[in-house]
């Protein structure tokens, strides 16, 4: 009975997503999203959210930069 619950809620289980995956997310929201979709979130919740959050604002800074490009632009011709 005690391998019942192995792994699941364990201390010693790191619950962060490692950095690397977290800028990959940030630079390839895609990568980020199925990093999201993969990730067991009943043993390790907070990685899948960390995976769409970074990927979420790496979105939102990549439609910012297009936006402000756009705008010199059109401010230059």
């Amino acid at each position: 009975m005690e391998n019942e619950n192995q792994g699941y809620n364990n201390p010693n289980d790191p619950d962060e997503l490692h950095i690397g995956l977290k800028i990959l997310s940030f630079c390839i929201p895609l990568a980020g999203a199925i990093i999201y979709f993969t990730t067991d979130r009943t043993r390790y919740p907070n990685k899948g959210k960390q995976a769409c959050y970074a990927a979420l604002i790496g979105f939102g800074v990549g439609v910012l930069i297009q936006v402000i490009t756009m705008l010199i632009g059109a401010s230059a011709g």
